[in-house]
């Protein structure tokens, strides 16, 4: 380490190095100066931002620098358990982030910086700091709607692509996000919550698989993603034929369920459609079988958003008990190539089915999308950037051909070596067809599946229905 120690000895102002009167800590210029936990801020040893530490893929200083934004734990406290979907959505990219670096982008590969926001936005946004501010990345991954929106009100201004593979707010639709050019620098690659609202609030009018309900409860997490789906299927079952009243009960996340609950049940609902994550869901399904109406027991039915596909949720044998039998959607997986040959290496490297979890094809897809941009980047520009890689994702759609490539690892080089010389391709890939629209986003099918036993049991995959 090159830092300079602070001893108390007054520097001559001609040395150049500043004055301080913060004893024992150490001075830089920059992070390099530093130990390996800590940062260079404002020409101070400080330690990492939170969470923060953690490098995947390449440790070459020319590497191609990416940030990765998850909440790998849901919550900041020092007990807070692992959330099973994102981290099987993590290990999704990183088999990507594999893969890719096996092959290169034009001799380069990426360096992954990874934070763990454990779902706080003001970590999140720290953390957003320091990847642009310190590692300089050009590209983050993000997950969930709240911390997306949070990491790209520092990500934006910088010119810095931000990818995400579950936020799915429809806020991030008309996200100011072009930061003065042409193309917009928020990217998803889970559809937005518009498509999956009204494919729920359709199933609960068909009267051939629910029956005929009077009254259907909303039960939400209060924040972005809880509110937009909330919204989409309350006005969706309240407008055209077949209308069913409803009524929307919310809860703050990590927060004490039981008030909502006790409204929700003096509502008496036939069904309650779910929002929540799975350390909320758990404890409002054990909770809800203790209240008349909310009862399995006593007729009460469930309806559960993507975020309740979790493992977590059936592991406890009380909640699993309670969501016997009833339904919920997720975004469909894909059915090419590109998504057996995911499925099969997910499986044998960690021992797990992908499908088990929401978002894991969504995430492998990000990862391998965000290093076909760079590889656009670079081949047009020489040079790997934010704004560039935006563009280079509107490449992704728009090829001349009529057939569609599976976006394997088998078929990555190739398609790498399309875009960096300037080409256009169409991809297909694990979570299905990226076709993305100007706004940065594909939409895609949903899938309805079931609880069966421990297992999230596939159904059957619903299109988008019209406006």
């Amino acid at each position: 380490m090159r830092a300079l120690i602070w001893t108390g000895v007054f520097c001559v102002l001609a040395t150049g190095c500043s004055l301080t009167t913060a004893a024992g800590l150490d001075q830089c210029e920059t992070s390099a100066d530093c130990d390996s936990d800590q940062v260079c801020t404002q020409g101070v040893c400080l330690p990492l931002p939170l969470g923060c530490g953690t490098l995947y893929g390449s440790t070459d200083p020319g590497a191609i620098q990416m940030g990765a934004l998850v909440p790998l734990h849901t919550s900041t406290d020092a007990d807070a358990s692992v959330d099973q979907s994102d981290e099987q959505a993590l290990n999704a990219a990183l088999l990507a982030l594999d893969e890719v670096n096996q092959r290169g982008i034009g001799g380069k590969q990426i360096a992954l910086h990874f934070c763990d926001t454990s779902n706080d936005a003001e970590r999140t946004r720290k953390q957003a700091e320091w990847l642009v501010g310190d590692k300089k990345v050009t590209a983050v991954l993000t997950a969930g709607s709240s911390q997306t929106l949070e990491a790209a009100k520092v990500t934006v201004p910088r010119g810095v692509l931000t990818l995400s593979y579950s936020a799915s707010s429809p806020e991030l639709t008309s996200l100011p996000d072009t930061n003065g050019g042409t193309t917009g620098l928020v990217w998803r690659t889970s559809p937005s919550d518009a498509i999956q609202g009204s494919v729920i609030a359709d199933l609960l009018k068909d009267t051939t698989r629910f029956g005929t309900l009077s009254r259907v409860g909303i039960l939400y997490v209060d924040d972005p993603y809880g509110q937009g789906l909330y919204n989409i299927i309350s006005e969706r079952l309240n407008t055209g034929s077949n209308r069913i009243a409803n009524r929307g009960f919310f809860y703050s996340r990590h927060g004490d369920v039981k008030e909502a609950l006790a409204q929700l049940n003096m509502y008496d609902p036939d069904v309650t459609v779910l929002m929540a994550f799975a350390d909320d869901a758990t404890p409002i399904l054990v909770n809800a079988a203790g209240l008349e109406n909310l009862k399995r027991a006593n007729g009460h039915k469930w309806f559960f958003s993507d975020s309740v596909k979790d493992a977590a949720v059936l592991a406890n044998p009380d909640s699993a008990r309670e969501a016997q039998g009833f339904y919920g959607t997720a975004p469909a997986q894909g059915t090419g190539q590109a998504f057996n040959t995911f499925s099969s290496r997910f499986s044998d490297k960690y021992k797990k089915n992908p499908g088990e979890y929401a978002y894991t094809s969504n995430a492998y897809d990000a990862l391998y999308l965000m290093a076909l941009s760079a590889s656009y980047s670079q081949g047009t520009a020489n040079s790997v950037t934010g704004v560039k890689m935006a563009e280079g994702l509107t490449k992704v759609s728009s090829g001349t051909s009529g057939t569609n490539t599976q976006l394997t690892n088998s078929n990555f080089t190739y398609l790498s070596a399309e875009l960096a010389a300037g080409r256009s391709v169409n991809v297909d890939g694990a979570s299905g067809a990226l076709d993305f629209d100007a706004t940065g986003e594909a939409p895609a099918p949903v899938e309805l599946w079931q609880v069966q036993d421990t297992n999230f049991a596939y159904v059957s995959t619903l299109n988008p229905p019209p406006n």
